[in-house]
């Protein structure tokens, strides 16, 4: 009988679990949401990444399209590059329908200078606090539609120094 049909059978039951698995870190995502106002602008949300995180994925997906009457262009990245993670996705429908998710795996042909689909490149680690920041700038005098949604997710892990034998 393994640990799963013991505990079925019995939820009372306190089991003892072999070398139990210890996890060493804190995986994190925080949402930015972005909702179009009347009006031309510029939308920005940011989340602060600690020291020592790795970033795992960065996700835009569109809920509702922008019907600005000109643009809605957005842009993802930190403060060494404004779009070092993607680059001019189109908000209107044209890089973004509603439901889509552009992310590491497939950034839609948007991936700014910091992903490498090709290779699997991505400058996701820092060793000092980072803030990623998605940034929508919109031209035209009408539309308050939009609806976009930013997720990033890291890890802060805990360190645990190697030994020498």
């Amino acid at each position: 009988m393994n640990y799963l049909d013991r505990i079925l059978e019995n939820s009372t039951e306190e089991l003892d679990i072999p070398n139990p698995v210890k996890f060493r870190g804190v995986v994190s995502a925080k949402e930015i949401t972005f909702t179009e106002k009347t009006g031309a602008g510029v939308y920005t949300g940011s989340v602060v990444l600690p020291a020592g995180s790795t970033l795992i994925d960065i996700q835009v997906q569109s809920t509702a399209l922008w019907d600005t009457f000109t643009s809605a262009t957005m842009k993802v990245g930190d403060v060494a590059d404004g779009d070092g993670f993607y680059i001019g996705i189109d908000l209107k429908a044209a890089d973004l329908e509603v439901g889509e998710v552009i992310r590491f795996e497939s950034p839609g042909g948007k991936q700014g200078a910091y992903i490498v689909t090709a290779t699997g490149e991505l400058n996701s680690y820092s060793a000092s606090a980072r803030t990623i920041s998605g940034v929508i700038t919109t031209v035209g005098a009408t539309g308050s539609a939009g609806r976009t949604r930013m997720l990033v997710i890291y890890v802060t892990p805990i360190p645990v120094a190697a030994t020498k034998v």
